[in-house]
């Protein structure tokens, strides 16, 4: 008698609970930008399990598993012991075992997570960004600014979700700079990242799993709910913070009929940009448009937000892709056989 074909690998569903309430960076300045990450697990692993998988919750905080995962590892961890800078820790561990794990390498997440090594990078590889310098804390030598043109847009070089900035992160003068360079040290390790400030619409471009086509989806920031005293771009409380001012900003489809040269273009540039930092997994590209209506790059996260609510899950289902859809496309790359090196785009 032959025996039965075994059934689906087991899956462990990780993430992380450092910024959750009892976790070891509750009261961290960007917590909130951490604390969906259990809602969002809850999801994954129902959606999983009504797919017939054997799915385990796991939570980590400060410290790399005792434990071995056993079976596919579907990795949501975006830090530990509520640094950010520590993200690729669990993949990296992961990588040591020999283990499948859904998204992209410890490399790739290690290198996107460093805006301003990420850059050089990106314009290696022909990715358009903005104009750059990189400064280490609140001193500067003004003579550095003569290749760039204020305004300039300055941001954490190793903060996601947002954190650290604010309206007041485009400034207008050396004197605005400097006071803005104080008031992140105050807050924020740095570096910060100044890039000269783009003044046209914002997009953002998803690039999905090899299992659902590995599509390229656009959504456009709208902004036209900001009052004329608020500056169009996407702040921490606008992600983060219900009923503020600037909560009213959300991301539209935007179809490649309504302007199919621009819709290719930042297709294009998000393409090269997640090749360039070796992404082979699903990813979210932002860019922004200058005054003569050029893409720009201006971040890669190959690890984003895919709550239903978030960004990326607007663009997925804009191509008719659901949730479910989506999660499963993600697990099922990683269960494909070779290394990430033979999974070509």
């Amino acid at each position: 008698m032959e025996k039965e074909p075994p059934g689906p690998a087991p899956v462990v569903v990780v993430y992380n609970c450092d910024f959750l309430e009892g976790g070891s960076a509750e009261s961290t300045h960007g917590s909130e930008a951490g604390q969906e990450s259990a809602e969002v697990a809850e999801l994954i692993a129902e959606t999983l399990r009504k797919s017939g998988r054997d799915v385990t919750l796991r939570s980590l905080d400060e410290s790399l598993p005792s434990w071995r995962p056993n079976g596919v590892v579907f990795n949501l961890v975006e830090s530990l012991g509520g640094d950010p800078g520590r993200e690729a820790e669990f993949p990296r561990f992961l990588e040591g075992l020999g283990l499948p794990f859904t998204g992209n390498s410890s490399a790739a997440l290690d290198l996107a997570h460093a805006k301003h090594e990420a850059r050089q990078v990106l314009a290696a590889a022909g990715v358009r960004i903005p104009r750059g310098l990189v400064f280490g804390d609140a001193q500067f030598d003004a003579r550095e600014l003569a290749q760039m043109d204020f305004p300039i847009f300055l941001k954490p070089a190793l903060f996601d979700g947002s954190v650290g900035i604010d309206q007041g992160s485009i400034v207008h003068n050396l004197v605005e700079l400097r006071t803005r360079l104080i008031w992140l040290s105050d807050r924020i390790p740095g570096p910060y990242l100044a890039e000269t400030y783009l003044p046209g619409r914002e997009f953002n471009v998803a690039i999905g799993p090899h299992s659902l086509g590995r599509f390229a989806a656009v959504t456009e920031i709208d902004f036209s709910s900001f009052g004329d005293d608020l500056a169009r771009i996407v702040t921490y409380d606008c992600k983060w913070i219900p009923d503020c001012a600037e909560a009213g900003a959300c991301s539209r489809p935007v179809h490649r009929s309504s302007n199919p040269s621009l819709f290719d273009a930042l297709v294009t540039q998000a393409q090269l940009a997640m090749r360039a930092i070796g992404a082979h997994s699903y990813g979210r590209v932002d860019l922004r448009l200058s005054a003569e209506g050029v893409p720009h790059v201006i971040d890669v996260n190959p690890n984003p937000d895919i709550h239903p609510d978030a960004g990326y899950m607007i663009a997925t289902r804009s191509l008719g892709f659901s949730a479910s859809q989506l999660y499963l496309g993600i697990l099922e790359d990683a269960t494909m056989a070779g290394s990430e090196e033979s999974i070509a785009w």
